[in-house]
C-alpha cells in the first residue's frame, strides 16, 4: 500500500527538502494534512505509513503541472465558455496524478491511493456551488484516466478552517467555519483565527506536530461538509484497496 500525494505547500500536505519536486522519506517534510492522512490509514492498517520506506510519495503542485504539460499523453478537457480556468486546472492535476499513481502501482505491484489537496479558497461568493464544481473537477480528472483510487482533499475555504475546527471542544456543528474568508489579508481570516486559537503564528512544522494527536477523534470535523466529503471518499477508496473483492469505487 502506497500514498501518492500532491498539495499546495508546506502548511497543507508538506514539501520536499531536497530541492526536487518529488520526494519521500527523509526528503519529505510532512505537513499537517499528511499527518492526518497517515492517522486515518493507521486506524485501518495498525501501522503508520510514514514509518515504512517509500510508502508516502509527495509531488509538488509545480512539478505536477510541469509533468502534465510535458506529457506526450496530455489530455485536455472540453470546457464551456463559463467554465472556470481554475477548475480546469484541478481536472488536469487530478488527471496526471492519477496517471502517475497507475505507473507507480505497476512498477511496485502494490495498490496506490492518490490524494490531491487543493484549497477551495474564495467560495464565500458562491456558497457550495463553486466548491462542488471544484470537487467534481478533481473527481472527474481521476476518472478520465480510469483511476479508481483517487481522493480529492478540498477544504472550504482552506486547511486552516479544518485545523480551527479540530481545536474546538464544543460538540456541536462547526459548519459555519466554512463561511470564514480564505483570504489571509481579510479581517478575521481563517489563518488569523487559527493563529489566535494557538496563541501565536504557527509554522508548518508546528501544525504537523500538533496534528499528531489532534483532534482526538474526527467528530467535530465531520460536521464540516467539506471534511465529511473527503473523509467518506477516503474510506470508500481505502475499503476498495483493502477489500477489493467486496467493494466498488
Amino acid at each position: 500500500m502506497k500514498l501518492l500525494i500532491s498539495g499546495e505547500g508546506p502548511s497543507d500536505l508538506g514539501t520536499c527538502n531536497n530541492a526536487q519536486g518529488q520526494c519521500c522519506d527523509g526528503d519529505f517534510n510532512r505537513g499537517p494534512m499528511a499527518v492526518w492522512l497517515a492517522r486515518l490509514w493507521e486506524s485501518l492498517l495498525y501501522y503508520n505509513l510514514m514509518d515504512i520506506p517509500e510508502s508516502v510519495v509527495y509531488v509538488s503542485e509545480h512539478t505536477l503541472a510541469l509533468k502534465a504539460k510535458n506529457s506526450p499523453q496530455r489530455m485536455k478537457r472540453q470546457r464551456g465558455k463559463k467554465q472556470e480556468a481554475e477548475t480546469g486546472l484541478f481536472f488536469g492535476n487530478a488527471q496526471h496524478l492519477g496517471r502517475m499513481a497507475q505507473e507507480l502501482a505497476a512498477a511496485t505491484e502494490t495498490p496506490v491511493m492518490a490524494v490531491l489537496f487543493r484549497d477551495a479558497d474564495g467560495t464565500r461568493s458562491a456558497p457550495g456551488q463553486m466548491w462542488q464544481t471544484k470537487w467534481k473537477s478533481i473527481f472527474d480528472g481521476f476518472a478520465s484516466v480510469a483511476f479508481q483510487f483517487g481522493v480529492p482533499m478540498l477544504p472550504k475555504p482552506k486547511s486552516e478552517a479544518w485545523l480551527l475546527c479540530a481545536g474546538q471542544t464544543g460538540r456541536h456543528s462547526h459548519a459555519r467555519l466554512e463561511d470564514i474568508s480564505g483570504n489571509d489579508d481579510a479581517p478575521n481570516s481563517a489563518k488569523d483565527q487559527w493563529d489566535a486559537l494557538m496563541g501565536s503564528s504557527q509554522t508548518a512544522a508546528d501544525e504537523a506536530e500538533w496534528c499528531v494527536d489532534h483532534p482526538a477523534d474526527w467528530q467535530n470535523l465531520l460536521t464540516m461538509p467539506s471534511f465529511r466529503a473527503f473523509y467518506e471518499r477516503f474510506h470508500e477508496v481505502a475499503n476498495a484497496i483493502l477489500h477489493p473483492a467486496s467493494a466498488a469505487v
